[in-house]
């Protein structure tokens, strides 16, 4: 029984601990990037927007808060609209072609599209993205990079540590 728990330790020894969770107190979001993101203000068509990142070699991840602006009820009616727009936005930025879609809802409150696109640009490889639609708040989160680094468990970590701050 005692050579069980000494194994069972070890073995807890051994698991990844979480990287860290960042917080944006800003864009009202939480996520575990991996490592200190770089945080840009990049207005798009003139629309409010920062985008934060992590890079390496072989990939990036990114968050970008756009600040609509519209009322909540105009962005409640265009909901569905705005979403498809943001995921073809982010489809088109990497020279994509979609393979994955569907609908999704964060935290059982904010409407969402999940997707994956090949992409090849800047260079061939891989997009995998939620979009999410927070009020007036519009949220693309992805990992983009190759195929080993957008599919490995830290991405899928990192797409699903993504949460909506109250």
């Amino acid at each position: 029984m005692r050579r069980i728990a000494l194994i069972l330790l070890a073995l807890a020894g051994c698991a990844e601990p979480l990287p860290p969770e960042f917080v944006s107190k800003e864009h009202k979001f939480r996520v575990r990037f991996g490592g200190v993101p770089t945080a840009f203000d990049r207005p798009d068509n003139g629309i409010p927007s920062k985008l934060y990142t992590v890079t390496s070699p072989d990939g990036a991840y990114t968050v970008r808060a756009y600040d609509l602006p519209l009322s909540a009820e105009q962005a409640t009616a265009a909901t569905g609209k705005l979403l498809d727009e943001a995921k073809s936005d982010l489809i088109r930025s990497v020279g994509g072609t979609e393979t994955e879609s569907a609908s999704v809802v964060l935290a059982g409150r904010y409407a969402g599209r999940a997707f994956t696109a090949t992409a090849t640009t800047p260079e061939r490889g891989l997009l995998r993205g939620r979009v999410y639609l927070a009020g007036t708040r519009l949220y693309k989160v992805s990992v983009f990079g190759t195929r080993d680094f957008a599919e490995a468990p830290a991405a899928g970590m990192f797409l699903e540590s993504f949460a909506v701050l109250e």
